[in-house]
């Protein structure tokens, strides 16, 4: 009996002991809360008497899952309208799972600012939206264009801030030069910019001219720059149809360039952007280029893969075809760059592949903020060259950047 009670503590011991050594990195920390807790929990006075609009989608939720708007309503505010961004909220234009209708406004398509009627009831704008830390996700673009409708109408506004899913101590790309401003490209940042939401807003802040503007970051407590996503155990929600993991959220930045070229970014699988290729690509071929670059993070295996499924609105490049090409695995989130990663999957495709092709127009310039690096792989200048070209502007962006972290 003795024994078998020896044998019972032994294993309660050793549950115990990994149970604890998988928490340590939170319990090193303290109690972690993302910034729409900590407005729920401990500045809830900035919204009494309020009529508050609150701009989300489905990833605006708290840690254990909960819908953020639908929390503050459970608190007593009175939620008047959603703004949502691109892919919307809900299929109808109205939230009815509160028991009370929510108008829901759209902010993609024809009206990409919130039209100042919109704003005639509303006291205070609330964003909270998980983003990818890249600037041609327009989910940046929606946070620009509605703080700058918050300051024209006078309108307070709020930024529930949220962990970087991407390592927020990486900002690397071309600047965006304002005559490739578009949608997919409006902040005034590098490709990625290093910054969690909060962080980029206040930045963007200083942008906006008006000094009464009323602006106001609700920072997470207890995070830190050396925290990774997953280490903070939060419920994973899809942000786009087309994000539908971790890694495939880290790898986006690498592959969103294949939508301005004739080469398929996986979209239409059940691993879009974790992969790329095309009927006429040479698996081989591309993955000799790759392997040759050394590049750190990341590695390069050949695979075949056949889009067949509409997730979008418009459907996937080569449906029902079967695409050789390469797929990527991150082996190092400290060491990969995903930046650079782009760049040499566009410079391999254009020494591999002779039907690659730019499309719609340069879509590339607006992705890429500039037409540098379209003309610099025209022109067969060498990756070291094309990445050396924007080096000054991401060191003086560094320094301006710095300013406004707001975590450690």
């Amino acid at each position: 009996m003795k024994k078998i009670l020896l044998i019972l503590i032994a294993g309660l011991l050793t549950i115990y002991g990994f149970t604890n050594r998988k928490s340590d990195k939170l319990l090193s920390t303290g109690s972690f809360m993302l910034g729409n807790e900590v407005l729920l929990n401990e500045k809830l006075e900035l919204l009494k008497n309020k009529n508050a609009a609150v701009i989300t989608n489905k990833t605006g939720v708290l840690s254990g899952g909960k819908l953020f708007f639908e929390a503050l309503i459970n608190k007593g505010v009175n939620v008047v309208k959603i703004f949502t961004p691109e892919h919307g909220f809900e299929s109808d234009d109205n939230y009815k799972n509160t028991g009370i209708d929510i108008p829901v406004i759209s902010l993609y398509g024809k009206n990409k600012n919130i039209i100042d009627a919109d704003l005639e009831d509303v006291d205070v704008l609330i964003f909270d939206i998980q983003e990818l830390g890249v600037r041609y996700y327009t989910y940046t673009s929606t946070l620009y264009l509605t703080m700058q409708d918050a300051s024209r109408n006078g309108k307070k506004f709020i930024i529930c801030d949220r962990p970087s899913i991407s390592n927020p101590n990486y900002f690397d790309g071309f600047m965006l030069n304002k005559h490739f401003s578009s949608f997919v490209g409006m902040i005034p940042t590098p490709i990625m910019y290093g910054m969690t939401i909060g962080e980029l807003g206040t930045y963007l802040r200083s942008t906006i001219n008006n000094r009464d503007f009323d602006f106001e970051v609700i920072k997470m407590k207890n995070y830190t720059r050396s925290l990774k996503y997953e280490d903070l155990n939060l419920p994973w929600v899809n942000p786009s149809p087309n994000i539908v993991n971790l890694e495939c959220s880290r790898l986006y930045p690498s592959l969103c360039f294949m939508e301005g070229t004739n080469i398929s970014e996986g979209r239409g699988t059940d691993t879009p952007f974790k992969q790329f290729g095309a009927p006429f690509c040479n698996a081989e071929e591309l993955k000799f280029v790759l392997n040759s670059f050394h590049l750190e993070g990341v590695s390069f295996n050949t695979v075949k893969f056949t889009p067949y499924k509409k997730i979008s609105s418009y459907e996937p490049k080569f449906m029902n075809q079967e695409c050789s090409g390469i797929s990527i695995e991150i082996t190092d989130y400290s060491k990969y760059r995903p930046v650079e990663v782009s760049i040499a999957i566009l410079y391999a495709l254009k020494a591999s592949t002779k039907e690659f092709k730019w499309i719609e127009n340069n879509y590339i310039d607006k992705l890429a903020g500039t037409g540098k690096l379209r003309t610099m792989l025209n022109e067969s200048k060498s990756f070291k060259d094309i990445v050396d070209s924007y080096n000054s502007e991401i060191e003086t962006f560094g320094i301006q950047r710095a300013k406004y972290l707001l975590y450690n």
